[in-house]
């Protein structure tokens, strides 16, 4: 398909809308990042995040019935199995809203405060009890809805992101974006039964299969090369994933490569079983498409305890359509199957809208606008460019890809922008580690070392040599600055809830302005750091570029790992170690004095 064609996609949910009247406010953009359907497929619900609103679907009639006001950034969204209830979980809200669904309405019924930046939530079986992945807690938290508490919490991986539920309401399966694995927890105990670690990265997505055996899972593999053509084509800087856990016997973690090569997959997403199993799909929002496998998820092709570069050619040149691609357009992130196995319900945020796909004939059906403005603003038309993955070489991926949600997966790439090229290994020096884009308007000059001080240049830079794709307009650079300039930071957990310190953070913040911990030497103004470059320590003899650039210090407690190489896991290993005050300038920190330093730092 065309770019114009794409393009139509993405917009066949705005050009219908109506235009304001006088003294009407604007319409806000939906951005639909996940979805639910009720257990009888008659409703859709839809978490809105850019509106931060929830709409209510008629799933037969294809209309929106509702729609309220939730909270800031709503991320995951979930009905009770008789449909008369649904929770959101509000991202940078810290909170889950309980809806009440009545006669074709939503009302609001409470809300629980549960912890730090909530995704994923599903409802229990009982009807009254949610659970909700808290990512930067690293924990599941359990609520009770009557009650509107916390009953319990749970510590899984880093970054627990995505839930989904065992048919049989047993157990309950969590993919931890940032820890590489995915926990199975036993719901009656409250109890992680399982780990596994799962060679893959970005964790989206969760589907079981109807019998309970297996847990699907869209995921990235970094294979971490750096970014000539070559490797990418290859699949060796990184790929996109479909992972199968077995959650009945021990056996390894499998997976199916989603990249032919020359044309890639980007962004895998989504992913939804349907209850007969003859159908299972991926989303992949970077390449605005559908991913359809059609026979028993069994008889594909699985590379067990491990992953292929690149889809396995028996798959690309099978006649008999065990796997087709359906451009929908947009950026499709969650997927839904209705109960008869064939119809899909397609979240797509940059669609503003949810798309019904006939996965049979791999067909789109109807696409239901849950409201736009009627043209794109500058920065809505970065945010377009950030998720396509079409403007990287072969489609392989997009900016999202390592700066999920505008943020940092916490992972390492050799991007050529360093001035050198490394071997590969995972401990090569040339790679750096990926830097939040939050505030990044705010915090000239930039890369690790510092030598680009035009953040446009810089775009530019990423799109020509760390994407090898075309370079962008002078309009579309703007475009993507203008979006980069709406990202910040969710409020600090690390804070009390008016904002003030803790006791151990104040003497923190004395040991930060000391002359013996040297930090304010460097990170230091409202960002909290200085913009210049410095030495210190960790050059490597053959760095193309002298020094480094301080990034800044705001939202520190989740940008792990730490320093330009990620050396360090922790802060407070930095801080003892490769970046003591000693090897800034400082002095030897006492450990009561590193202890109240990493308060402090985690309250920036």
């Amino acid at each position: 398909m065309t770019n114009i064609g794409r393009w139509m996609l993405v917009t066949l949910a705005i050009v219908a809308l109506p235009r304001l009247g006088a003294g009407e406010e604007a319409v806000p953009h939906r951005s639909p990042i996940a979805l639910a359907l009720s257990a009888d497929g008659k409703r859709l619900l839809t978490a809105n995040q850019t509106a931060s609103t929830v709409s209510l679907i008629d799933a037969e009639a294809r209309k929106v019935l509702d729609e309220v006001t939730v909270g800031d950034k709503p991320a995951g969204v979930a009905f009770s199995p008789d449909g008369r209830r649904a929770v959101v979980a509000n991202w940078y809200g810290y909170d889950v809203v309980v809806l009440d669904v009545v006669d074709d309405k939503l009302a609001v019924a409470g809300r629980v405060e549960v912890g730090p930046e909530p995704r994923g939530v599903v409802i229990g079986p009982d009807g009254k009890t949610a659970y909700v992945a808290v990512g930067v807690a690293d924990e599941v938290a359990r609520v009770d809805l009557d009650e509107r508490k916390v009953t319990g919490r749970l510590s899984v991986g880093r970054e627990p992101r995505s839930l989904a539920l065992s048919p049989d309401g047993a157990a309950m399966v969590v993919g931890n974006a940032r820890s590489r694995g995915v926990s199975v927890i036993d719901l009656a105990e409250f109890r992680v039964t399982k780990d596994v670690p799962v060679d893959g990265e970005n964790l989206r997505q969760l589907a079981v299969s109807a019998d309970g055996r297996h847990a699907y899972l869209a995921n990235m593999y970094a294979r971490g090369f750096a970014t000539t053509r070559n490797n990418i084509d290859l699949g060796w800087v990184l790929g996109q994933r479909l992972t199968r856990i077995d959650l009945k016997e021990t056996d390894p973690y499998a997976t199916i490569s989603l990249d032919p090569r020359g044309r890639a997959a980007g962004d895998a997403h989504g992913v939804a079983i349907g209850r007969d199993g003859e159908y299972i799909v991926v989303s992949l929002g970077g390449t605005h498409e559908l991913m359809i496998f059609r026979t028993a998820p069994e008889r594909l092709p699985w590379r067990v305890a491990g992953s292929r570069d690149l889809m396995p050619p028996a798959l690309i040149n099978d006649r008999s359509g065990r796997m087709r691609r359906l451009e929908v357009g947009g950026r499709p992130t969650e997927l839904a199957f209705a109960p008869d196995s064939r119809t899909l319900y397609v979240a797509n945020y940059l669609g503003d809208s949810v798309q019904v796909v006939d996965v049979e004939s791999a067909r789109l059906l109807d696409t239901i606008p849950l409201g736009a403005p009627e043209t794109l603003s500058l920065a809505r038309r970065g945010e377009v460019l950030f998720h396509d993955a079409t403007r990287s070489f072969n489609q392989w991926y997009s900016c999202n890809t390592c700066h999920n949600d505008g943020h940092t997966n916490g992972l390492t790439w050799d991007t050529l922008n360093d001035g050198r090229q490394g071997a590969g290994q995972f401990n090569d020096r040339s790679r750096k580690k990926t830097p939040t884009l939050r505030r990044v308007t705010q915090t000239a000059p930039w890369t690790w070392h510092g030598w680009q001080e035009s953040l446009e240049q810089a775009v530019v830079v990423s799109f020509t040599t760390s994407m090898q794709g075309p370079k962008p307009t002078d309009e579309e650079t703007r475009a993507l600055v203008a979006f980069m300039d709406t990202l910040d930071f969710p409020r600090n957990p690390y804070r009390r809830p008016d904002g003030s310190l803790s006791p151990e953070a104040e003497r923190g913040r004395a040991v930060f302005r000391s002359a013996q911990a040297a930090c304010a030497t460097c990170h230091k103004g409202p960002e909290f750091t200085d913009g210049k470059i410095h030495l210190v320590g960790l050059e490597e003899p053959d760095d193309a570029y002298e020094g480094y650039n301080p990034p800044s210090l705001r939202g520190v407690h989740d940008k792990y790992p730490y320093l330009h190489d990620a050396r360090a896991a922790t802060l407070r290993e930095m801080l003892a170690g490769p970046h003591a005050p000693e090897m800034v300038g400082g002095e030897g920190l006492g450990e009561a004095e590193i202890a109240d330093l990493v308060a402090y730092l985690k309250s920036l």
